[in-house]
Parts: C-alpha cells; structure tokens; sequence
C-alpha cells in the first residue's frame, strides 16, 4: 500500500471510530446511559413506588415508541429529537448548570425562580420536579408523570461531570466566554488530520468507551449504540453486572440536589480538565490510554451512584409507606424484561 493509500485507509479507519461521537450537543449519558440508570433503579425500588413509576409511564406520550418504567427516563432527550411530541424543544437547558472551574467564575443561579420552559438549568429543574412528584404543583412542570419522568432523567444528568461545570476564560479582547461544558472543547482522535470530537459528547458516551492502541484512537462499544427505538433489554446484563458495585459505604444517597451538582463539577475540575494532553499547536487537546480508562471507570461509577439516589428519590416520594427494604434487582415482570 502507498503512501497516499495508507493515509485514506487511516482516516477511513478513524472515521469509524468518531462517527457515534456525532451526535447533538447537550445530549447528556446516551440514551442507553439513562436506561442504565433507571434499570438499576427500578431495582432497588420498593413495589409502590415500582407501580406508581410504571403507571406514571404510561401517561407520557410519544407517538413512535410507548414509555415503561424504564425508558421514561429519555424522555426529555426525546423532546430534542421528536417534532411530534408535545413540549418538543422545551426544556433544553434543564439538562445542566454552567459552573465555573475557578473561585472567580460567575456565579449559577441555584434555586427555582428566574427559569421557565427556555432558561434554567439542572438544579432548578430537578428541584421543581421533585415539588410536583411530592404533590406540588408548578407552573412549567405540568403533571406528576412529566415530574418522574424529568427527576429520572435530570438525576442522571446531574452526576455527568460536564453538565455541572464549564472552562471560562478570557478572549483576545477580554470579554469573557465559556467552552459551554466542553461542547467547544475539540478532541483530536488519532493521528493529526484524523476525526474530531468535542469533550462533551466523549464523556456522555464515556461509559463505553476504551482506547484501541493500534490506532491511537477512542472507541465505542458497538454492543451499546443506540438504536432508533428504546431497548433497554439491551444493557440489561451490563446493568445486571454494575448493580453489583455499589456505592462506597457511608455515601449520602439523599435528595442533596446543589451538593450533587457541587461534586459532579468538583471531578470536572480535578480530572476532566486537569488531566487533558494538549497537542503541540494548543488548537487541540489528546485523550491518552490511561485518560480513557478512567473515564470509563468514573462514567460508570456515577451511573451506579445516580441509580442509587434515584431510587432513594422514588422509594421516599412514590413508595413512601412501602416495605423498607427494596426487593433483590429486577424482580419478575419487570418492565426492563420486555
């Protein structure tokens, strides 16, 4: 093979590798990310709060695909996606909080109160949520089914490192901008004139991710790409599988919403950003082999985390007067066994 032949084989290569990087910015965990979630979940909740999930469910509309217990937690990435779905284009920056890496960064409005359907962010969406789904009302947030629906997603959200924290810096000029939670950030992958990605969209996939030595490049689990509908029988042995790497003991699994977003931002600062590889031109920044296995093995951590604080969520909201004990994972005839 020539020269010229090799590089086309290398960048055909590489695009293989980034093309389930593209994707739109804000998605958060993919969709398989939040089926994670809200399988091991409803694992651990009590049978009230599994029959009120599963009835809230089946009050949310979408016109391609019927919600379970499971996978109304991608209904508010649905809405991005969907034209026919009501609310479609709401709520988009409901999914994070802007929060800055230094003491002297602006300060994220945390509490409910200056947000409606276009501006807010993640705390104060999840904060108006819960209200409802404990018997509140709220102006934007509708019905209780549209409460759980966003508290199963929004708490998944609040536990990716980079939709709680943004790089702000200074322009040439000195007006002050932001890498908008990494989504400007650009990823080289593989040797230079490969494929890019932004840091964003790695870490909402990061969970999947590895590093193929011989191309220099990040991976995808192919296993998990997302389908044009929702199966979340499709991460259900992985999800079988992390439900058995629980949280360290003594970790607080109760509704702290600004304390879970304080330590998602917390890991951004000290590992998303401090430990980035940038390229010689400073345009760019790298991925190393060791970068990438500890990303996968923090992305799964707080899916397991955020499972756990979910189901404390439901259990003391829905399933309040239920059995103490949760029942063992995925009882018979759970909605995750289609």
């Amino acid at each position: 093979m020539d020269a010229s032949s090799a590089n086309l084989f290398r960048l055909a290569l590489a695009f293989l590798f980034i093309a389930p990087f593209i994707q739109k910015p804000l998605a958060a965990w993919d969709a398989e990310g939040h089926e994670l979630v809200a399988t091991m979940a409803y694992g651990r909740l009590n049978p009230k709060a599994q029959k009120a999930v599963t009835a809230l469910a089946h009050e949310m509309e979408n016109p391609d695909q019927a919600y379970d217990a499971v996978t109304l937690a991608c209904w508010m990435d649905d809405l991005r996606k969907n034209t026919a779905m009501p609310y479609h284009g709401m709520f988009l920056s409901w999914h994070y909080i802007d929060i800055g890496l230094e003491p002297g960064d602006p300060p994220p409005s945390l509490d409910p109160g200056d947000d409606n359907e276009v501006h807010g962010n993640v705390v104060q969406a999840l904060k108006r949520a819960v209200v409802v789904l404990k018997g509140g009302t709220d102006p934007y947030v509708k019905t209780k089914a549209m409460a759980c629906a966003m508290v199963m997603h929004l708490v998944g959200d609040i536990h990716q490192p980079l939709h709680c924290a943004t790089h702000y810096f200074r322009a040439s000029g000195g007006s002050l901008h932001h890498d908008a939670g990494g989504n400007k950030e650009e990823v080289l992958n593989g040797p230079p004139g490969d494929a890019k990605f932004n840091l964003h969209a790695f870490w909402d996939s990061a969970w999947r991710a590895s590093f193929d030595d011989a191309s220099g490049c990040v991976v995808l689990d192919p296993r998990y790409q997302e389908q044009g509908v929702h199966d979340p029988q499709n991460v259900r042995s992985l999800a079988e599988a992390l439900a058995q790497q629980p949280p360290s003991p003594g970790t607080d699994l109760e509704t702290h919403i600004d304390q879970w977003a304080r330590e998602s931002n917390a890991l951004a600062r000290d590992f998303v950003y401090r430990e980035l590889t940038a390229t010689e031109s400073k345009k760019y920044c790298r991925l190393s082999s060791v970068y990438v296995s500890r990303a996968n093995t923090l992305a799964r951590q707080r899916l397991v985390l955020a499972s756990w604080r979910l189901a404390t969520l439901l259990n003391n909201t829905l399933g309040a007067d239920g059995p103490i004990n949760p029942p063992p994972p995925y009882p018979a005839g759970s909605p995750s066994q289609p």
